[in-house]
This record gives C-alpha cells, structure tokens and sequence, in this order.
C-alpha cells in the first residue's frame, strides 16, 4: 500500500511533481543578471536567431540611415546624402523611399516636387521620420540652416510641407516623434550646450504647423526621445555628460509633452567610462520603455559593453542589464520596441581585438519577441555575411543607423557599407529578418 502524506497525495507522487516543476523552472529564460540588483537569474537555454534574407542595395552614395513603420507594415528609410560628391544626388538634402511590400521594393514619393536647381546648392543633413496614430509619416529634411518637415498619409500620398528650424543654431541630427492626431515632438541638436542644454525640446499639437518656443533638456550629454504613437507618455532620455562618466537619465511627461519635469529625472544606470554614441530610447506603449547606451573604455584594445534598460510602468522604475554578448568593439548600437512585448537589437562589431587596419565589421541583429514578460534575450547574429567596413577608423561607419519592428514581428534593418576613402562615399542597404514562427 503507497503512503499518504497530509493531503492524500502519495510520496512518490509528491517527488515526481517536484522533479517535473524543477525542469520546468530551468527551462524558462532569464538572459543576463541585471546590473547591480543582485538577482540569481536561472541561466537561459540558447535564445533562437532571426533568420535573415538576402540584403537589399539601394544603389546609393549615403549614410547614418534611419527606418520606421506605420501600422500597415509599410516602411519608410531615410539616409543623409553624400556631401563629398554631389552628382550623386537625384532628391533634396535627404534620401527617402517607401516600400508597401515589406522591403522587397522601394521608391521616392513624386512629391513634394523639386522646385528648380537651388536645393542642389544646400549643405545636406541627417533627416529623421515620425509616424503618429493616424499612421501620417513626419520627414524633418535638414540642411543645417534651414530645415522643412514633409508630411504623408495613407503609405506615401503627400499632405504638405512646413519650413522650420527648431534650435538655437545648427541643428545636427534632430530627432522627432509623433503621436496620437498630429503631435509632434522635436528635439533639436545644438551639437554644445546653449542656455541650460545641448538639446532643446519643442511641441506642436498641429502636425508641425507651429511650435512652441522650446525649452533645454538639462546638461551636455547627448540625449534622444520617443513617444506612445496611441498614448500620451513621451521619453527622453540624456546621458549626464559627453565623454566621460555618466549617469544615463530619463525624463517623462504624461500629457503629451504639455509639461515636463527638468529638475527630478529617474535615474536608470551609471556608465563607469565615456559613452560611445547617445543613448536610444524605445517604446511601443502600453508603459513598457526601453534603453540602450554603451561604455566606450579603452574599447580599442579591450571592446566596448552594450547596457539595456526595461520600465514596465512607464519610465518610473527600471531594470537594467549588461547584455554584451561577446567581446569586441559595438559601433553604433541601436534599439526597437516591437508589438507584444517584442524588442530588438542591433549594431555593428568588429571581428576580434584589437582594432587593427585589418578589422572586418559586420552588422549584427537579433530580436526577443517575449521580451516585456521575461528577462530579455537575443541572439545576435550576422544579419549580413559581407563586412560593412574593412579598417580602423571608428568613425567609418558614422553616427548612426536604426532599426524598426513591424507588425507581423519581422526585424527591419537600415545600414550602410563603407566604401571610401571620402566621408561621404558609402553605400545604403536594408535587411529583413523574420522570428521562425514556429517559436512564436
């Protein structure tokens, strides 16, 4: 006869469900001990790869591309010309193109119009898009002294264009946001600080019509935002200090960037050593935001480390996490808040250490489409088996490129590769990599 124990549940019985619920425990993920907390995260099984197609080439001289997504799925990817070599040119200071086939195809809109031959005199800039609930895409077009914001709807059917200039000198890679019906947030790059901050803060509640006077998020360091396209949080976060020892910021305001707090920010890491590049924040709403920064020391000979910060409620209260994944130089990580909790990661890294003339950089990607339920976990892969780049130079690859979640969860990459030996002279590229479904 089997024992019993207190509940009429036998012994035996009783062992095999402690065996089975102590598998089950070491099965789910838990990806990296966040940073400082002292939690004993169950190490994860191997996190599964996006599985990337064949890359598409533009065919175009540019660089520091940027991507976003409305919620059709249709993409829209900007880039900066090439300033060394303007015969290259055939569109305003900016390239911009949109695909409705998920990436297969893209094109320039026919509008707006190129009004004779005096844009081809301007000092082209980086642009950066926007879309807000209305899934209506905001272009900030840049040509340093001037900027204009062109606006489509419905996957590229031009609306109109507003001449702006949101800064108190040249602006350097702005960055916008939008939101709800028409609002739009702005922050404007002085590339120092001027009056209380390197980067300055504008609203329109108008779809770019007009803005108010602006006000400086506090400091010198680099910053960047981000707003709920269907909420009304909106996100900047600032690192302390350019070049040196940081705390990495955020500021949040809740209505829609009506006001903002600029004296009590929440603190959301310490960076020991220089950053690398400005700190990227992402949100896809519903009060989960994150935070990607880096710490460049001596990144040359010993590589640099890549930190990931996860709010649930809305930028109150953060986890971080040191997700380097291996050691070598990250150049330029970057960060993407996806539908269902999704996020995904990408940057460019050398092949090994140290920097040497000889260096082969790839671009890497990865995505955790569960990763606003658990601890967050990638598996970075090469999203293309060419080098971007074959050198030393840290700066080849420039300042910038971006990624973007779509809706059926695939991971849209806009990139570059280097060709030289001028600035400007490089070559735009995009990759799409999907989640294999069966895992989803």
């Amino acid at each position: 006869m089997k024992r019993k124990g207190v509940l009429g549940i036998s012994i035996a019985g009783a062992v095999v469900a402690i065996v089975v619920i102590i598998i089950l425990i070491t099965a789910v993920s838990s990806g990296p001990t966040p940073a400082g907390d002292g939690k004993d995260e169950t190490p994860l099984p191997e996190p599964v790869a996006v599985q990337f197609g064949e890359p598409y080439a533009f065919n175009k001289q540019g660089y520091e591309p940027g991507i976003a997504s409305d919620s059709t799925g249709a993409l829209f990817y900007t880039a900066h010309k090439n300033l060394d070599d303007k015969s290259s040119w055939d569109y305003p200071a900016s390239w911009f193109f949109v695909s409705t086939d998920g990436g297969a195809t893209w094109d320039s809109p026919s509008q707006p119009r190129l009004r004779g031959d005096l844009w081809k005199t301007y000092l082209g800039d980086e642009g950066d898009i926007a879309i807000d609930g209305r899934d209506y895409v905001y272009f900030v077009d840049t040509y340093l002294l001037d900027n204009h914001i062109h606006v489509w709807a419905d996957q590229g059917n031009y609306q109109y264009s507003v001449r702006v200039q949101k800064t108190t000198g040249l602006d350097d890679r702005p960055w916008i946001s939008a939101q709800a019906s028409g609002v739009l947030h702005y922050l404007g790059n002085n590339a120092v600080e001027v009056n209380g901050g390197r980067y300055w803060y504008y609203r329109s509640g108008n779809g770019g019509r007009t803005w108010t006077a602006g006000e400086p998020v506090p400091g010198n360091g680099w910053a960047h935002i981000d707003a709920d396209r269907n909420g009304d949080h909106v996100y900047i976060v600032s690192e302390s200090e350019v070049g040196a020892a940081a705390d990495i910021l955020m500021y949040v305001s809740d209505d829609g960037g009506r006001s903002w707090n600029w004296d009590d920010p929440v603190l959301i890491g310490h960076r020991d050593g220089p950053g690398r590049e400005y700190p990227v924040v992402s949100t896809y709403g519903d009060g989960i935001v994150w935070v990607l920064w880096n710490d460049a020391t001596n990144g040359v000979e010993n590589g640099t480390s890549l930190f990931i910060g996860r709010s649930l409620d809305a930028g109150r209260t953060w986890e971080t996490w040191n997700m380097t994944p291996f050691q070598a130089f990250f150049d330029y990580p970057t960060i993407n808040a996806g539908p269902d909790g999704s996020v995904a990661v990408a940057f460019y890294a050398s092949d090994g250490l140290p920097i040497s003339p000889e260096s082969e950089w790839y671009v890497y990607g990865g995505m955790d489409p569960f990763g606003a339920s658990q601890t967050p976990s990638i598996n970075f892969t090469k999203a293309d088996p060419t080098p971007t780049y074959v050198g030393e130079d840290l700066h080849a690859l420039h300042d910038f490129f971006e990624i973007v979640i779509t809706p059926d969860l695939a991971l849209n990459i806009a990139y570059q590769y280097y060709i030289g030996p001028e600035n400007g002279h490089s070559l735009m590229y995009f990759v799409k990599g999907n989640y294999p479904t069966m895992v989803l």
